[in-house]
């Protein structure tokens, strides 16, 4: 038991620094164990695939706590969504590049579909998806993995727009100038929106993910991704019992 924490603990270390070559001897070791490379890839690697299958500290469930509630969203409203993109070299072959290129980014990266709640637990956490994928598309494509209740509302930001139960901001078209009303709901939107941004800054902590880009098997990084977004949610949920929750909860009553 005590060999597979450290371990775990050694392949934090190594996400938090990547990349670690210059330092491995310092990275990979605790107060009773010491890895080199060889080992690394050896035993911890094969160890971590088979904790990245079975972890599961991301529970959608959490949503409906009586205190998941905002003063301008009191009701109905019981997640916050975006994408955040993990950024990796590019593939000198086309038919893999493709996936890892678009015009939105100005660099190659795969993209996670997050919701937080606005007390800002992680409640939801996808796959690595291609960097093309529309939001509302991968919405609908995952709702069987975060199912809801047709009362609940979502908010997310204008790539939401189409999937349904979505607040999003009002959008430019055609030159068209917004009202003062318009205007007053963008930012009455935005006010708790922003928090899942701060959340992607929690993630992006991690030198894989905010550094240099991710080179390697793709297989690897989507179990780095994983363990990382799941031992987060743990770190989240460890710090609203000690020191109470990131945001401030709002009410203390059902969702309807």
């Amino acid at each position: 038991m005590w060999r597979a924490q450290h371990y775990f603990y050694i392949l934090l270390m190594y996400i938090h620094l990547y990349p670690p070559e210059d330092n491995m001897i310092d990275v990979l070791q605790t107060a009773k164990c010491k890895v080199n490379r060889k080992g690394f890839y050896k035993d911890i690697l094969p160890l971590a695939r088979e904790w990245s299958l079975h972890v599961n500290h991301i529970n959608w469930n959490d949503r409906l706590k009586f205190d998941n509630h905002h003063p301008m969203f009191p009701s109905s409203h019981t997640a916050i969504w975006d994408s955040t993109c993990i950024r990796v070299q590019r593939s000198p072959d086309w038919t893999l590049a493709r996936n890892v290129v678009n015009g939105h980014y100005d660099f190659p990266c795969f993209l996670v579909l997050i919701a937080i709640t606005f007390t800002g637990e992680l409640v939801f956490a996808s796959e690595l998806l291609r960097v093309n994928s529309y939001d509302a598309h991968t919405f609908m494509d995952t709702r069987h993995l975060h199912p809801q209740y047709a009362f609940e509302r979502n908010l997310g930001d204008g790539h939401f727009r189409t999937a349904p139960q979505f607040d999003t901001p009002f959008q430019k078209v055609a030159g068209v100038l917004l009202t003062v009303l318009e205007l007053i709901w963008n930012k009455w939107l935005q006010l708790p929106r922003s928090r899942v941004e701060h959340l992607n800054t929690v993630v992006k902590n991690h030198r894989m993910f905010r550094g240099e880009p991710f080179r390697g098997w793709v297989e690897q990084l989507a179990l780095f991704t994983r363990i990382t977004l799941h031992a987060t949610a743990v770190e989240l949920r460890s710090r609203r019992a000690r020191d109470g929750p990131r945001y401030a909860g709002y009410g203390w009553w059902p969702h309807s």
